[in-house]
């Protein structure tokens, strides 16, 4: 649940205040160039239609859970709906867990546009690949911005955000395209799923496996504590990112079916 939640902050970080300062032309251009196929991701050869649904209204980007009920999470991969614990967060997240297994799966960052065009505009500015170097420079430019910002409204909002912003540093975002869902979907390296079906886009993540094994805090003082969680989150995650590529494509691809 925790890398999750970290994975739609960030996310937020880098499209929500930054992707707008992008050109539309130059971001679709670079989106578009040498696309490749998510890992582990089952892909279809039926032809995906232009736009699968008329124009949404604004009020989609407010029904997460409607989007994402617990019906739909359990059908898609097999556990007892009344088992699934519900979290809005940022959208809509559901857990559940058992002596072996856990799973995290939620829908998030929904957005309604006034048009597929500007909605496609957005997308491929927020999956555009960029390199260590690129990702630095837009770290510097959001960090100029989090402070002005609406929507990180609160003081622990704006502490989560730059305590994510500060762990990410100037790591290189990759995406890859992945076939039959919705009017464009891309995968990035830690496996959430971007979405547009016609004026809307969202965001898909999705891990269903073993937990995370214990952490070893043998002769560790509270100083280290924090970078060791830190480590070894970031271990796991990368561990299981093919899994969790698979498992949010899954969901986002019931997701869209629905919609």
């Amino acid at each position: 649940m925790k890398h999750a939640l970290q994975l739609t902050i960030l996310a937020f970080l880098l499209t929500g205040l930054s992707a707008c300062q992008e050109s539309g032309g130059d971001a679709v251009k670079a989106a578009s160039e040498s696309p490749q196929t998510a890992a582990g991701v089952t892909q279809t050869t039926d032809e995906v239609p232009q736009s699968l649904v008329e124009l949404f209204d604004s009020d989609m980007s407010k029904k997460g859970c409607e989007i994402l009920t617990a019906e739909l999470v359990a059908a898609t991969f097999d556990v007892p709906a009344d088992a699934l614990k519900q979290f809005k967060i940022l959208g809509c997240r559901y857990n559940w867990d058992n002596e072996t297994e856990t799973l995290e799966a939620g829908i998030s960052m929904l957005r309604v546009y006034d048009s597929e065009e500007a909605a496609g505009d957005w997308f491929a500015s927020a999956t555009k690949s960029r390199t260590a170097e690129e990702m630095k420079a837009q770290m510097e430019q959001v960090a100029g911005q989090m402070e002005k910002s609406e929507q990180l409204d609160t003081d622990s909002k704006k502490s989560a955000a730059k305590g994510i912003l500060a762990s990410i540093g100037s790591k290189a975002v990759h995406f890859e395209d992945v076939n039959g869902i919705g009017d464009e979907a891309r995968v990035n390296d830690d496996g959430t799923v971007y979405v547009r079906v016609g004026n809307l886009t969202f965001m898909v993540s999705a891990y269903k496996g073993p937990k995370a094994p214990p952490m070893d805090l043998q002769g560790v003082d509270l100083q280290q504590m924090a970078e060791i969680a830190k480590e070894h989150s970031a271990q796991w995650a990368a561990e299981t990112a093919t899994q969790r590529k698979a498992d949010g494509a899954r969901l986002a691809g019931a997701i869209t079916r629905e919609l």
